[in-house]
């Protein structure tokens, strides 16, 4: 698995003629497991894992907070999380997995990449399969620099259009996925298309000062694509970053330093 992602971290982009030479590494960011006999299941992030599993005295559910490492000194890699019960009685989550082929007991289907051994209490301890989850460390990413950019970028001209961008993208709510452009228009607004969710692109006119309420309108999907449409992509700052493992990886600050979304260059 490591010379897997470490061949997609050295992959290198480019935009307008201009290489990104810098490889950004690739890190497992979360697990989804799953055992038999006795039936359970785990899906963690970095700091949390919720586990459940079903018994004689039926379906219980716990959640933990920790952490997650991976040894990658190791031949085959190991993954661990581990982490402690969000409520009483407190209980540790133990999960260790490295890569193998691994099928389940009682479902036909494919090989899952990774075996675990899961515990909680003591004496007490599991095996499963799992499938890890790992893409570029979002919070190491480098911050974007507009002002290096090419004028055909349009992230060039990020700093002027972010107030615009939040309009549309609070406008929008949870159907808005990411911004595939944005540009300025006259009379001091600005022109940002969002995708959303179900991938459908929608065109929202708002005031780049970022007051009012933004026009947004349906794109025809008959339309001619835009002009380096989609490279890159912006993702709005949310609770999960953008799991990204190709291309490169900006963080987008805004006036006050503070992170404001993530652009991807050459996306999957």
């Amino acid at each position: 698995m490591r010379s897997r992602l470490l061949v997609l971290g050295a992959l290198c982009c480019t935009l307008g003629g201009a290489a990104f030479a810098q490889p950004q590494p690739i890190v497992v960011q979360g697990l989804e497991c799953r055992g038999e006999e006795p039936f359970w299941n785990v899906n963690a992030n970095r700091t949390s894992a919720r586990y459940s599993s079903l018994g004689a005295k039926g379906k219980r559910e716990v959640v933990f907070s920790g952490s997650l490492q991976t040894l990658w000194f190791l031949t085959p890699p190991v993954t661990v999380w581990r982490g402690d019960s969000t409520h009483l009685p407190k209980e540790t989550l133990v999960v260790t997995l490295r890569e193998e082929a691994c099928n389940s007991t009682m479902a036909e289907g494919p090989a899952l990449t990774h075996r675990a051994i899961l515990s909680i209490r003591t004496g007490e301890a599991v095996t499963g399969c799992c499938t890890i989850k790992a893409a570029y460390d979002a919070k190491a990413a480098p911050v974007a620099n507009y002002a290096a950019k090419s004028f055909e970028d349009w992230a060039h001209y990020i700093p002027d259009l972010l107030a615009g961008m939040n309009l549309c993208l609070a406008r929008d709510g949870a159907k808005a996925k990411w911004i595939s452009k944005a540009w300025p228009m006259n009379h001091g607004n600005g022109l940002v298309r969002v995708v959303q969710t179900d991938g459908t692109s929608v065109d929202c006119v708002a005031d780049l000062t970022g007051r009012g309420n933004p026009q947004i309108d349906p794109v025809n999907p008959a339309a001619p694509p835009l002009p380096n449409v989609g490279n890159p992509l912006y993702y709005p700052a949310r609770d999960a970053p953008p799991m990204v493992a190709c291309g490169r990886l900006e963080r987008v600050l805004d006036r006050k330093g503070v992170l404001a979304g993530y652009l991807h260059y050459d996306p999957c």
